[in-house]
């Protein structure tokens, strides 16, 4: 069924929150700033259809619950998130507000697992929900604005039937089989292996990989060996000069002592090049690497799924058909973006990805052509859909944090000169991005 909405409706996206998680295993960070997203809605002068587009919780995080408890409700009383949920509950219930759920890959136990849909609905957090969405303003009947969270176009986290417990794809034992038992102690700490749920895209983990070993190796080799090695040297040949042995002036002592460290970093400096080869040589065999960020390529979803649009076919979770999709908007991919696509019957249209609301890892281009350094980011965005002037717009907005940047001294000079400015605290939220069809 196709939704009809006043042409005064604001209609918004918000995905992969991923809410939850046992002690250590939560990746969502930033609840106030998602009570300020639901408030700000919530002020908005007009009706409102909020979507929550998939993986709003993670229940892959939480390994079992007392008995007589859900994921959800666990979730939701975890003190760190009652302010947020409590949020969520006065937006459902403000007039002329209409909340719907999606279920992703994350929280498919919201569709087969009644007892949580009756929290969610009888709990007054959501008025409905459904595997996909699908709706148009009422002036514009056929530009028909459809939503999914985005995962059946990934072979990885592809889900067959949403009411079968056990439908369970790779994906899904990643997080809940492989990830927890990763190593820990010293050295998983020294590489920062914990952060990999926040690497991004996950097609650059090799080079996370890598670069965390690099740059450990590097770091480990200076501290515990160059400057020992260039601290004795100098107090011996400080000793030696004090006690006369070799009876050497003072310039010859420093010309000695300089000469010698230089060789000293000669040998580093060659070591050094010698594992950078090696690592970039050990990723790359064929000399060309992959693109690092977000812009650089279409990822294999977004371009499968603007095949699927361009050719007229229905999406994989559309109840019945849909008409000619206007706009497309996915989550999924943690890869916010607006981008345009060629409609069958004439026209453009717009392909959505609403982003996500967590910290991410992501590259940053080195000098001379070092492994890469990853920072970390917080994408905190969504999606807004309105009638403008008779024309359905497509807006991606961000709402700014600054991230805290744990990088090696190494790793900083590697990318001197190439840090980003970190965003003012309480920045405004800003359009990212749009697109009218």
């Amino acid at each position: 069924m196709i939704r009809t909405l006043s042409d005064d409706t604001l209609l918004v996206f918000l995905s992969d929150c991923h809410i939850g998680g046992d002690e250590g295993r939560s990746i969502f960070e930033t609840p106030d700033e998602l009570v300020r997203l639901f408030t700000d809605i919530e002020r908005h002068d007009g009706p409102v259809e909020l979507v929550l587009g998939g993986d709003f919780f993670d229940f892959l995080r939480i390994a079992s619950v007392p008995a007589g408890r859900t994921r959800a409700s666990v979730t939701m009383a975890d003190p760190q998130y009652v302010g947020l949920f409590a949020a969520l509950k006065r937006l459902t219930a403000g007039n002329r507000r209409h909340v719907i759920y999606l279920p992703g890959n994350h929280d498919a136990e919201v569709w087969w697992n009644q007892a949580i849909r009756r929290e969610l609905i009888a709990g007054g957090y959501i008025h409905e929900m459904v595997l996909s969405y699908a709706a148009a303003f009422a002036s514009r009947p056929q530009a028909v604005i459809y939503s999914e969270h985005g995962n059946e176009f990934d072979p990885q986290n592809r889900i067959t039937d949403y009411s079968d417990p056990l439908d369970r794809p790779l994906g899904d034992h990643i997080v809940t089989d492989i990830i927890p038992r990763l190593p820990r102690g010293r050295t998983a700490t020294a590489l920062q292996i914990s952060d990999v749920d926040r690497v991004f895209p996950l097609a650059i983990l090799p080079e996370w990989v890598a670069g965390r070993l690099f740059y450990a190796l590097v770091t480990q080799a200076v501290r515990w060996l160059l400057v020992p090695l260039a601290v004795a040297y100098v107090a011996f040949e400080m000793i030696a000069f004090v006690v006369g042995v070799g009876r050497k002036s003072i310039n010859t002592l420093f010309i000695d002592v300089t000469y010698d460290v230089g060789l000293l970093l000669v040998a580093f400096s060659v070591f050094f090049l010698v594992a950078r080869r090696m690592a970039n040589r050990a990723l790359h065999p064929s000399g060309r690497p992959p693109p690092l960020h977000q812009g650089e390529a279409i990822d294999a979803a977004t371009a499968q799924i603007r095949a699927m649009l361009e050719k007229g076919e229905a999406p994989p979770l559309a109840e019945r058909p849909t008409g000619e999709i206007a706009v497309f908007v996915s989550g999924h991919t943690h890869a916010p973006a607006v981008t345009p696509f060629l409609r069958p019957g004439g026209g453009t249209g717009a392909l959505v990805n609403s982003g996500c609301w967590l910290r991410q890892l992501q590259a940053l281009r080195t000098h001379f052509r070092l492994p890469t350094v990853f920072l970390s980011r917080f994408v905190q965005t969504h999606v807004r859909i309105r009638l403008v002037s008779g024309a359905v717009r497509a807006e991606l907005w961000d709402y700014p944090r600054g991230a805290q940047q744990n990088l090696r001294v190494v790793e900083r000079l590697a990318v001197l000169g190439r840090l980003p400015r970190e965003p003012d605290a309480n920045a405004p939220p800003r359009l990212v991005a749009a697109l009218e069809v």
